[in-house]
């Protein structure tokens, strides 16, 4: 019965071995028996050495070990961060923000400070036409329509104006409203 038990053993290990070496692919390893010292032979499995994220397959050294994040709770480590770059966005690009920011808190502190519900719908137009020429006005790049509608969002952040939006929305303003629907996605998608 022992011997059974010892020889449906070195059964499964050898077809867990197959089964890995014919997984693995690319992957170099090696296969090698060695004796027990009680004389039965079992299969050890040995892989190649562990490839680094960079796809050399050197051993760890101990600047990688210092460098290796801990457990992260979802079964790994946490990958590495890369270096940002910084870009320079250049001159024109920065000058076409801070024109669009210009207008945008333009308009919003004149819709902070007016009170009559004509006025009002006559700025969130404004509004709703300057949000829509942004693509105009700082590029045709998504990367500078995000960057200008983020430029808008926070001039209108800055002037509380969000709050007149709300008022000019409960007077069922459609200016107001087609607005809010173009300025909520982006303030709330962080």
């Amino acid at each position: 019965l022992a011997q059974k038990r010892k020889a449906a053993r070195l059964a499964k290990k050898k077809a867990k071995a197959a089964k890995a070496s014919s997984a693995e692919g690319s992957e170099t390893s090696t296969a090698a028996v060695n004796s027990t010292p009680d004389g039965d032979q079992e299969l050890r499995f040995r892989h190649g050495p562990p490839v680094r994220p960079n796809g050399s397959c050197a051993a760890p050294t101990a600047a990688d070990s210092a460098s290796a994040s801990p457990d992260n709770g979802r079964g790994g480590a946490t990958p590495a961060r890369r270096a940002q770059v910084n870009l320079d966005r250049g001159t024109e690009v920065v000058r076409r923000e801070a024109e669009l920011k210009r207008d945008a808190l333009h308009i919003f502190r004149r819709l902070e400070s007016t009170s009559t519900p004509d006025e009002r719908a006559t700025l969130c137009k404004e509004a709703v036409a300057l949000y829509d020429d942004i693509e105009r006005r700082v590029g045709a790049g998504m990367a500078s329509i995000t960057s200008g509608r983020i430029v808008y969002c926070n001039a209108l952040m800055e002037c509380g104006g969000l709050d007149a939006l709300r008022e000019c929305q409960d007077s069922r303003d459609p200016s107001a409203t087609a607005l809010v629907e173009r300025v909520v996605p982006i303030i709330f998608s962080t």
